[in-house]
C-alpha cells in the first residue's frame, strides 16, 4: 500500500507567537548597481495538485520584480501531488503519491529536460544530484531509489535493513547532498504510526553505501532537510522540522551535524518556534532562517530565526488573517510565500519585511506545501 506524505495526512498550516527576539528594522535602498554589473530577475515558480485527480498540476511563474504571474508555464510537469526544488541551474519537481516520477526542467528557459520514473508504489519525497544519477527517498520502498539519466535502470539503496525498521519501509520524507555524503532522513513508522525513534542515514555516493547513521530527537521527522550557513550559530549544519500531530507544540528543528559520525540534537522545539514548522527556508544572504509556522491546524504565519544569534523573532512578517503554509526566500532579499486563505488564495511579496502584493496572486491552484522555489535565472 502506497503511504501518503505529512503534508497530505495532515494539512499543517501555520503560525508563531513567543518573544524570544526583535524583528530586523527594514533595511535602507540598495544604490543602483554598476552598468555592466549582472541584475537580479528572481523568479518564484509554484506547483500544485489536485490530489484527488492525480493527472491534474500545475507549475505558476512570479517574476518577482515586476509581480508578474504566468500559469501552467510547463503543462503536464506538475502532477496531482508535487514538490519542488532548485539545484545547480535545474528545477526538479518530485511527483509523489499516484505519479512517481521526477521531472527536470531548464531553470532559465523551463523547458523540459527529462522524466523519470521512480517505480510503482515508490512515493517519492525529494532528490538529490550527484553528477547523473539522482537519489530518490521515498516512502514506499526500503529506502532510496537511484535514477541515472539517461537510462531506464533504477536501484534501490536499502536502508530498512541497517536502521532496523519493523515493516521494510523507512518512510524517508528527505535527502540533502553535502560534498560526497547523502543524509537521509527516515521516520520508520509502521501502520502508520511512530513505533521507533526515527533515524538519519548517511550514504557515500562513492559505494552508495550506509556509513554512518544517528537517532533523531524526535520521531516524526518532516518536510525537507535545509543547511544552515557555516558562518551561522549553528555552524553549517543539517535542519529539518519534527512535529507530533497530536500536538503541534510538541516537536523541534532538528539539527544533524555533517561530521562522519553525526550527532543530531534539538536546535529550536516548536515551543519556543510557536508551532510546528511546515517549511524552512535560509535566506540566500545567510542571515536568516524564514519559517512558515502552524500553531494550530487553522492559522498560518510567516516569521524567521536571526542566524547569527539563533533567536527567534517576536514577530510575525505575514499579516493577521493570511494562511501561510510555505516560503522561498529570493536572491536580492524578497520573500516570497504561500497564502492558503480559502477563496483567496495565492502568493505573497515582501521587500524588507515591507508586503508588496495587496492580495495574493492566485496560481490556478491551492497552493501545495514545499511547492514554492526562488531563484535568479
Amino acid at each position: 500500500m502506497q503511504r501518503l506524505s505529512s503534508s497530505v495526512l495532515i494539512a499543517l498550516v501555520l503560525a508563531a507567537c513567543g518573544d524570544n527576539g526583535a524583528m530586523p528594522d527594514a533595511g535602507p535602498t540598495a544604490d543602483a548597481p554598476p552598468v555592466d554589473a549582472h541584475v537580479l530577475a528572481p523568479r518564484a515558480l509554484a506547483v500544485a495538485g489536485d490530489f484527488g485527480s492525480p493527472g491534474v498540476g500545475t507549475v505558476a511563474k512570479l517574476e518577482v520584480t515586476n509581480l508578474e504571474m504566468s500559469l501552467n508555464v510547463s503543462a503536464g510537469a506538475a502532477l496531482g501531488d508535487p514538490v519542488i526544488r532548485y539545484i545547480d541551474g535545474k528545477v526538479y519537481i518530485i511527483n509523489r503519491f499516484g505519479s512517481n516520477n521526477i521531472t527536470i526542467l531548464d531553470g532559465k528557459t523551463l523547458a523540459l529536460e527529462d522524466q523519470l520514473s521512480t517505480g510503482t508504489g515508490s512515493n517519492p519525497q525529494d532528490v538529490a544530484v550527484v553528477g547523473d544519477k539522482l537519489y530518490v527517498p521515498t516512502l514506499g520502498t526500503a529506502g532510496v531509489v537511484v535514477l541515472t539519466r539517461g537510462s531506464a535502470t533504477t536501484k534501490t539503496i536499502n536502508l530498512a535493513t541497517p536502521l532496523g525498521d519493523p515493516d521494510g519501509i523507512p518512510d524517508c520524507p528527505s535527502i540533502y547532498r553535502v560534498g560526497t555524503k547523502l543524509y537521509v532522513a527516515c521516520q520508520l513508522k509502521e501502520n502508520f504510526n511512530d513505533v521507533r525513534d526515527a533515524k538519519l542515514a548517511v550514504i557515500d555516493t562513492a559505494t552508495d553505501a550506509v556509513v554512518a547513521q544517528v537517532t533523531l530527537p524526535h520521531r516524526n521527522p518532516i518536510n525537507f532537510l535545509v543547511q544552515s550557513p557555516a558562518s551561522s550559530v549553528y555552524g553549517g549544519d543539517l535542519l529539518i522540522a519534527s512535529t507530533n500531530f497530536g500536538d503541534l507544540m510538541d516537536g523541534c528543528i532538528i539539527r544533524i551535524s555533517t561530521a562522519d559520525q553525526p550527532v543530531a540534537s534539538c536546535a529550536l522545539t516548536n515551543q519556543q518556534i510557536g508551532g510546528s514548522v511546515n517549511k524552512l527556508e535560509v535566506s540566500p544572504d545567510g542571515s536568516t532562517l524564514y519559517l512558515a509556522v502552524a500553531p494550530s491546524y487553522t492559522e498560518g504565519f510567516l516569521r524567521g530565526v536571526d542566524l547569527a544569534s539563533g533567536m527567534v523573532w517576536n514577530g510575525n512578517v505575514s499579516a493577521a488573517g493570511q494562511l501561510i503554509v510555505d516560503v522561498a526566500a529570493c536572491p536580492g532579499g524578497q520573500v516570497i510565500a504561500s497564502d492558503n486563505t480559502l477563496n483567496a488564495s495565492g502568493l505573497r511579496v515582501w521587500k524588507d519585511l515591507q508586503e508588496r502584493t495587496t492580495s495574493a496572486k492566485p496560481i490556478g491552484i491551492s497552493p501545495a506545501y514545499n511547492g514554492l522555489i526562488c531563484y535568479d535565472p
